[in-house]
């Protein structure tokens, strides 16, 4: 492309502000024209379906439909008829002007009236609902309720009889054509040329390099690139040039993004104060990976869908990861309200959206409209949508460990080994000191250590003896049968009380274990015996005591890992008590209808256990009664939503988590009950040392605790100890009685730090999001879209059109979902992913509207060819690389973008592809580009994700939105898919260029031409800085020939060199902006100002945005 100098302004700041890329024109104008359409769109057809009539029906239909005679005020939403007519006050709603429209209002508790009575609606329902007015208030159905009665019956059957997409893919042979080898092009030469038209000519060199650079890495073509390009003279050289670059690392990070769009990528959930979603950034990275190892389309959907359930999973040995456990963190990318007051309803909507994004993106078809009634236009009844969101919402969110068994197993069997020696060795010198317990009491003065801890505490084991060893005779004796007597009373007492009180729970000492979800290497398949231990792994001390029977996620050590979930129950009971120790930040949490944040006043029910001994801690449930909702105990890391509780947050200086891996639990029982105190306890180490018959004095008390705790000893030593006996034992390790010091366990001291040295081995588990499968009952159809109106059950499965039946476990309902949906007689799943990829690389689909193939979705412009595309790709193993590489070597792709008269007038919308469009590149490409152009680029892969850098921060440095951490200017030089996608908070270069915000299924970007993108171009802090930067490294490499420099520079950014015109135009700029700097003639090589103007001025080219 030709550009053209004009007169430059004498104003700087002008210049370099508003006119600066006036100066470069293009001579092929870029224009775009759209009509409105008196029909409504698509998109505007389903957002009132999947977001507008759910408010409307969930919050509004019980006073103002004509399910009632009388609708209150007079006024009914159940029709677009009835909210322009209005009632009492007037119309509801003013098409195009929320601000005036009534309906907005009362629901934004503008006015008077404030709806609904029962509570302010959730704010992104209010932008719904302003959204949906901003567009003129579509609403499809015109028919009147009363007439909607006697309507048509759907039919299921008749639907998907009359629509293309549901018909099985067809084998198709392609048209025969002299001369054309591939079998793409005989099938757009045999349309042209039924159209009577031309295909445009091949393009050149250059624009086809600059192009496939683009298409495939999402880059320019280096000039040592196009040097090498340009003189391979060999047959193929396009062909092995297009091997290369599929085989690029930065081929998987290009079209990674495409795959992010098609999910709604998020590192965040949205709402007030935009939380975190940690680790997300590995699923960005689990995507480069296997885009760049062509993983088979079929295994990502089934990693999408139910990696975590997958029999044999895929293992990544290099880098010691089970990628296919990745696979389902786009779970966990769903936007939460903040702190819901009815988090089922909160539940309801993202469960939704993922089902929208799921049947969008891999299956091109708007199932979310079924959510209120069978779909208006497609084969989809409202059961089918139910049947898809029962499939998907037994997916508890977690953070997963995605190490390889390999890598979680790390010295696993030598630890349990060493663990087994240290007992034994331990249990054998204690037998030792017990044997001297007699003497060691005898002659104990009163101040002895282990008598001292003793004394404050009736519960201690030793405190009858510090009681009863100064009485004698008849004294002793009614003592010891008052302690005796007092404590099996109280026991008794607690004991009755406790079974009163309690209406359900667990014991995880046993059986009821099993019924929990456990996820992590720190959980065993039962529940642990009484006396369980942990052995130290810094410090002098062996072990800190002997825990009874539970369950213990340290058994080997505090780096392994732990999740445990209850099973789902309906919250009935005003408390909930926890018996559980745990340190580290450790965390028990009452997890409402899968609301994972559990922030605000209402969500308290959380506790972070802060001793290694066990404790109860009660919650208040009163107000969650009548929710579903489940008990979750997780490691530091493991949950996935660290927060403090208020015994921390009510510090004046918070603790800060220490990130060295360790964290622990463990975990007896649970019990629900109303009383607002904790269940009494019932075992205590007196209780155990005052059982038996009552000793005659000291002597035989001493005699008396020495049985007692041999026996015990050898009760652990041989796995044989009761609970009584537990608590009993761990006291006299607690008290110091029993030797934990290595200076003193000579025998113990080298097991110690050997198993030390191989737990200090173990790698710290690496998280990301996931989620955990459970069993729930079949999901009952929400009566018009609403959870507070409960249909019949619908069993887990697909769609009826394509002949699903139900599910026999709904904890395998996701994988038997993938399986129906990667079989190969899906007549949807290839076609859709080939139709992708064609609109990546032709830039417009066989089917134009890539996200909806169904009814009011475009026809295929080739359907046999979209068929040819479909059976070859599953052929060929579902390759994304091989499919890409299939159209990119078609003589289509290589076409120029030349328009012939004909085509124009005939194929205005290049449907035929007679020529390759001028398209412009993605906003990711366009601040990647900068970044190569000007030398800048950091290729480095994969890690966490750069902030985003703001060009006005709040004072404290922190983000105005969203209260994150500032990023740097230029993203640290990375790549754009390394940047951090927020909902809140979006990037304003990528934004103002249509990065698409993180909603739903983005198959297909916005394309807009607006002035912010120019002024972006000029005034870009990021621009700025990039110009700079290059002219830098111009003015430094050596080079004393201006018109090389400026060569240098148009194929650096635009692929080639400037014909004579433009370097004679570019010459003038030079003169005139050194001339503005006072920098002579001679000084202009060696400028920085004059060439950051030139710099800025060629990133500003339409040429440079543009691929031909």
């Amino acid at each position: 492309m030709k550009f053209s100098m004009v007169n430059r302004l004498s104003s700087r700041s002008y210049r370099t502000g508003c006119v600066l890329a006036a100066w470069f024109l293009l001579l092929a104008s870029i224009s775009s024209s759209t009509s409105k359409a008196s029909e409504l769109t698509p998109e505007q057809i389903e957002f009132f379906e999947s977001k507008v009539r759910p408010i409307l029906a969930g919050n509004c239909y019980s006073c103002h439909s004509s399910r009632i005679q009388t609708p209150f005020a007079n006024l009914r939403l159940d029709s677009r008829v009835g909210i322009l007519k209005g009632g009492d006050s007037g119309p509801a709603v003013v098409p195009g002007n929320p601000s005036a429209s009534r309906l907005v209002q009362t629901i934004r508790y503008a006015s008077t009236l404030k709806m609904p009575p029962t509570g302010k609606l959730a704010e992104s329902k209010i932008e719904a609902l302003v959204a949906w007015i901003e567009m003129e208030a579509p609403w499809p159905e015109e028919v009147s309720p009363e007439a909607s009665k006697t309507a048509e019956k759907f039919d299921l059957g008749a639907r998907k009889r009359e629509h293309w997409a549901w018909q099985s893919i067809r084998e198709v042979v392609p048209p025969a054509i002299d001369g054309v080898e591939h079998p793409v092009d005989r099938f757009l030469l045999a349309a042209l040329r039924e159209n009577q038209l031309r295909p445009a000519a091949t393009a050149d060199h250059l624009t086809l390099l600059r192009r496939v650079y683009f298409d495939l890495t999402g880059l320019p073509p280096s000039p040592e690139e196009i040097q090498r390009f340009f003189e391979d003279r060999e047959p193929n050289a396009y062909e092995r040039l297009v091997d290369r670059l599929l085989e690029s690392p930065r081929f998987g990070e290009h079209w990674a993004r495409r795959w992010m769009d098609w999910v709604r990528y998020a590192e965040s959930h949205g709402s007030e104060g935009d939380p975190d979603v940690p680790q997300a950034w590995r699923y960005r990275d689990y995507v480069i990976r296997a885009i760049n190892n062509d993983v088979p389309y079929d295994q990502l959907i089934r990693e999408y869908l139910a990696g975590d359930l997958l029999p044999t999973p895929r293992i990544n040995e290099s880098d010691g990861i089970n990628e296919s456990m990745l696979g389902t963190a786009h779970f966990r990318m769903v936007e939460h309200g903040f702190q819901p007051v009815d988090p089922l309803e909160d539940r309801v909507n993202w469960t939704e959206n993922q089902v929208d994004v799921f049947s969008k993106a891999f299956q091109g078809l708007t199932v979310a409209c079924a959510r209120c009634h069978d779909h208006k236009f497609d084969a989809i009844s409202q059961k089918d949508f139910y049947a898809v969101f029962g499939s998907l919402r037994g997916a508890r969110p977690i953070q997963t460990v995605i190490d390889s068994p390999e890598r979680v197993d790390t010295n696993r069997s030598e630890l349990a080994d060493l663990k087994r020696k240290v007992r034994t060795m331990l249990a054998t010198a204690w037998l030792r000191q017990a044997n001297k317990l007699v003497d060691h009491l005898i002659e104990a003065k009163p101040g002895a250590p282990f008598l001292e801890r003793s004394a404050c505490d009736k519960e201690r084991a030793l405190y009858p003896w510090v009681v009863l060893a100064s009485k004698q005779g008849d004294e002793f004796t009614a003592t010891w049968r008052g302690m005796a007597d007092e404590a099996r009373m109280s026991a008794e007492k607690n004991l009755s009380s406790n079974k009163g009180m309690v209406t359900g729970g667990w014991n995880l000492r046993g059986k009821d274990y099993t019924q929990w979800l456990k996820h992590g290497i720190g959980l065993p398949k039962a529940s642990a015996i009484p006396g369980e231990f942990w052995i130290m792994t810094e410090g002098d001390r062996v072990i800190s005591g002997v825990y009874p029977a539970g369950v213990y996620s340290h058994g080997l050590s505090r780096k392994h890992s732990g999740v445990l979930q209850s099973p789902r129950f309906r919250v009935e009971s005003n408390s909930i008590s926890l018996r559980l120790l745990g340190g580290n930040f450790s965390s028990a949490r009452l997890v409402v209808e899968n609301y994972v944040l559990g922030r605000g006043s209402i969500y308290r029910q959380h506790f972070n256990p802060k001793r290694d001994r066990m404790t109860w801690v009660t919650w208040d449930t009163e107000f969650w009664k009548g929710f579903d909702a489940y008990i979750e105990i997780a490691t530091l890391d493991d949950t996935p939503h660290f927060r403090l509780d208020r015994a921390f947050q009510g510090r004046s200086s918070k603790p800060k988590p220490k990130r060295d891996g360790r964290s622990f639990f463990g975990l007896t029982e649970v019990v629900f009950h109303d009383d607002k105190e904790p269940p009494k306890p019932v075992l205590s180490p007196v209780l155990h040392a005052l059982q038996g018959s009552p000793p005659v004095d000291t002597a035989a008390l001493a005699a008396h605790y020495q049985s007692l705790l041999i026996a015990a000893i050898e009760a652990w030593r041989d796995d044989d100890l009761s609970d009584g006996q537990a608590v009993f034992l761990d006291d006299f390790v607690r008290v110091g009685f029993l030797e934990t010091s290595m200076q003193r366990l000579d025998d113990v001291k080298p097991l110690v730090a050997r198993f030390r040295q191989l737990e200090e081995e173990i790698p710290v588990p690496r998280r990301a999001p996931g989620v955990l499968a459970e069993v729930l009952p079949p999901q009952r159809l929400l009566i018009r879209g609403s959870h507070k109106n409960l249909g019949v059950p619908v069993p887990e499965r697909y769609l009826e059109a394509l002949g699903s039946s139900p599910y026999e476990d709904s904890r395998t309902a996701r994988l038997r979902l993938a399986g129906e949906v990667t079989d190969l007689d899906n007549p949807l799943t290839a076609r859709v992913i080939v139709n992708r990829l064609w609109y990546y690389i032709f830039g417009r689909g066989i089917v134009s509207t890539v996200d909806n193939f169904g009814k009011l979705g475009e026809r295929p412009t080739h359907p046999e060819l979209l068929d040819y595309l479909a059976s070859r790709f599953m052929q060929g193993g579902l390759s994304i690389k091989s499919m890409v590489r299939f159209l990119v070597t078609t003589e289509a792709y290589r076409r120029s973008s030349e328009v012939s008269a004909e085509a124009a007038e005939k194929d205005p919308l290049n449907a035929l592809l007679q020529h390759m469009p001028l398209r412009r590149l993605e906003a990711e490409a366009i601040r990647d580009a900068v970044l190569a152009v000007s030398g800048q680029l950091d290729y480095e892969m994969f890690g966490e994700s750069i902030k985003t850098y703001y060009a006005k921060p709040a004072t404290d440095k922190k983000q105005a939105k969203g209260g994150k951490t500032l990023g740097p200017m230029d993203g640290a030089r990375r790549r754009s898919i390394y940047l951090e996608v927020r909902r809140n908070v979006s990037n304003p270069f990528l934004e103002v260029f249509d990065a698409p915000k993180p909603a739903t299924a983005r198959g297909m970007r916005d394309v807009t031409n607006v002035p912010a993108q120019s002024l972006t171009m000029m005034n870009s802090p990021f621009i700025i800085l990039e110009s700079e930067k290059w002219a830098e490294t111009l003015v430094t490499d050596g080079k004393a020939d201006l018109h090389e420099r400026i060569g240098e520079m148009f194929v650096r950014a635009l692929g080639r060199r400037p014909s004579p015109a433009e370097m004679d135009q570019s010459q003038t700029f030079l003169a005139t902006v050194a001339e503005e700097y006072d920098v002579g003639s001679e000084g202009i090589l060696s400028s920085r100002s004059v060439w950051q103007d030139f710099a800025q001025a060629i990133f500003n080219l339409k040429e440079f945005l543009y691929i031909r």
